[in-house]
């Protein structure tokens, strides 16, 4: 036999074989697209807020997808279902549609250092429970997806929609014993969401007007004589009152943690520039009672213009920072 013919059966036993081995077949595309209607009962202090929208899905019912049934096999990873009405399914040509208004409670862990001048991304991730990402990847549904014409939230602007579809790999095999246990478990997870900014200023200076009013008015107390001690003491310990009850009301609007929001660090400030006021009006009472009038005069004409002026400052340079 020439060793032309031995390369030539070499050669077709090797098609041979590549043609014996099934080739991996690719994962069904099933297209999502969400339309967001409402989006209500907001809350910082529960981590939490409700979403009311729309889901679709168009697949090629074939292959592992022959069966399946998104509306049953969907999950929404950071929240809960709380309804699901207008179940719609359907066959579109080839395709199979189904489609269903949502009802959810969505999780989420609130970004609160610049509260209450905050804005905030909210996402919803959606996995399917049933298939990974080697028999069903998800592919957002762009041109039809979008925020509806009536999702007006009060105090806040919603805009910037985004859907996008990744990858999600979890480290664990779910207890499934036919793989190894450290088995990694990969799922095709969907993603939409949307940006909320502050409508304005108004809720910020009816939560902070109270401790910048109340703070302001303790340096009144530089304008009174030292002798008399109840108008010139119970300014300042009626400001501190103020700022504390201002403070938890502020504390009862955002969950427990060990952040110091903008606000948090206001408060603060206040109850600092108090305190050093009431400290300089004993002082101003010591030197009057000595005798040295000269000496809490000038300090009180100097307090009162510098009090005033670095308190407005330091909270000012706050709110600066708290936009960039």
């Amino acid at each position: 036999m020439s060793f032309r013919v031995l390369l030539r059966l070499l050669i077709a036993g090797w098609l041979l074989a590549v043609a014996a081995v099934p080739a991996l077949a690719a994962p069904g595309k099933v297209i999502v697209g969400t339309y967001i209607n409402k989006m209500n009962e907001v809350s910082f202090k529960d981590s939490k807020f409700s979403l009311d929208f729309y889901v679709w899905f168009r697949w090629k019912p074939e292959g592992e997808l022959a069966e399946y049934k998104p509306l049953e096999s969907m999950e929404l990873i950071n929240g809960r279902i709380e309804s699901k009405t207008s179940v719609v399914e359907k066959k579109i040509g080839d395709l199979n549609y189904a489609s269903a208004r949502i009802t959810a409670t969505i999780f989420k862990n609130w970004a609160l250092e610049t509260f209450p001048f905050d804005s905030h991304r909210v996402q919803v991730h959606m996995e399917d429970s049933q298939f990974v990402d080697s028999a069903l990847v998800f592919e957002p549904d762009i041109a039809n997806s979008r925020l509806g014409d009536e999702i007006g939230l009060p105090g806040w602007v919603l805009s910037g929609f985004q859907a996008q579809a990744t990858q999600k790999v979890y480290k664990s095999n779910y207890g499934d014993s036919s793989l190894p246990t450290d088995a990694l478990s990969t799922y095709s997870r969907l993603t939409f969401g949307m940006d909320m900014a502050r409508a304005g200023l108004g809720s910020a200076i009816k939560l902070l007007s109270t401790v910048v009013f109340a703070t302001l008015v303790s340096f009144v107390a530089f304008g009174i004589r030292p002798v008399d001690v109840d108008p010139r003491f119970g300014l300042g310990v009626g400001a501190l009152f103020a700022v504390a009850a201002s403070a938890f009301v502020v504390a009862s609007t955002v969950p427990e943690s060990a952040l110091l929001t903008v606000a948090d660090q206001m408060h603060m400030i206040a109850m600092g520039f108090i305190f050093a006021s009431v400290v300089q009006s004993a002082i101003s009472l010591k030197w009057d009672e000595a005798g040295e009038e000269a000496k809490w005069k000038r300090s009180d004409r100097i307090c009162i213009v510098l009090f005033p002026a670095a308190f407005l400052l330091w909270t000012g340079w706050l709110i600066f920072k708290a936009f960039h």
